[in-house]
């Protein structure tokens, strides 16, 4: 797509509000509370319908630029290039997206009332667990939530199964990743250190990533699925905790 159409495009999704999706190459400087300069590539930039504004590269799900909602955009063509500028005022702050090629632009006015409910939260899927632990086996037992690690951190569930074996549990309220199997391998080495046994792994989430899967089989640990609805549900059966869950 010209830079010149695409600019005209642009200005009358912003006018109308719209959410603006563009796919092309791009510079991105910010000046406010710092400055900062990422180098020309290809990027995702969206413009939402309350004015926010955020730029994505190719990977990970964090934006690595963006302005809150309300900001004031202004598309400018200048020396070649598709300028997009949004700025707010308290503080100031401005990010300048310096566009030099487009691949993909689109506009779309979207309608979205649905009410975002969210089942359970990581520590409530915990707590369902301590109500039924046999969510994780028959016969497991809890015997420790938090329990310090060393330097690895906090694991969320420590107990022993039916045979007396140490367990270490680690608690996803999304689907488990390869990072999230590292995590549970740290926690158990360092109780291997602490008390000469080395536990068995368990890693309880909704699914778990294609990654994650070798990771589980390459170092041994198990997995259990469990959905934060599930976990909502057996909460709320739970006597006394209809006051927690609000």
């Amino acid at each position: 797509m010209r830079l010149e159409e695409a600019a005209e495009k642009l200005k009358e999704g912003v006018r109308s509000r719209s959410l603006v999706v563009l796919v092309g190459s791009m510079e991105v400087f910010y000046e406010g509370r710092a400055s900062s300069r990422l180098g020309e590539g290809e990027r995702l930039l969206l413009i939402k319908q309350d004015g926010s504004v955020l730029v994505h590269r190719p990977v990970g799900y964090e934006p690595i630029n963006w302005q809150p909602p309300g900001s004031l955009i202004d598309v400018t063509m200048r020396d070649g290039a598709l300028i997009v500028e949004a700025r707010r005022m308290n503080p100031e702050e401005i990010l300048r997206i310096i566009v030099k090629m487009v691949y993909s632009l689109e506009a779309y006015r979207l309608e979205d009332s649905a009410e975002f409910t969210m089942h359970a939260t990581e520590d409530e899927m915990k707590k369902a667990i301590l109500l039924e632990p046999s969510l994780i086996e028959d016969g497991f037992r809890p015997i420790e939530d938090e329990r310090r690690a060393g330097r690895a951190g906090f694991m969320d569930l420590f107990g022993v199964d039916s045979s007396g074996n140490l367990v270490v549990i680690e608690i996803k309220r999304r689907n488990a990743t390869s990072e999230d199997v590292k995590q549970l391998i740290s926690y158990v080495g360092e109780v291997e250190k602490e008390l000469g046994r080395r536990p068995r792994m368990i890693l309880v989430a909704p699914g778990v990533q294609r990654s994650a899967s070798r990771e589980l089989a390459a170092y041994g640990v198990e997995f259990r699925c469990l959905s934060p609805r599930k976990c909502r549900e057996i909460l709320k059966r739970g006597r006394g905790l209809d006051g927690f869950l609000g």
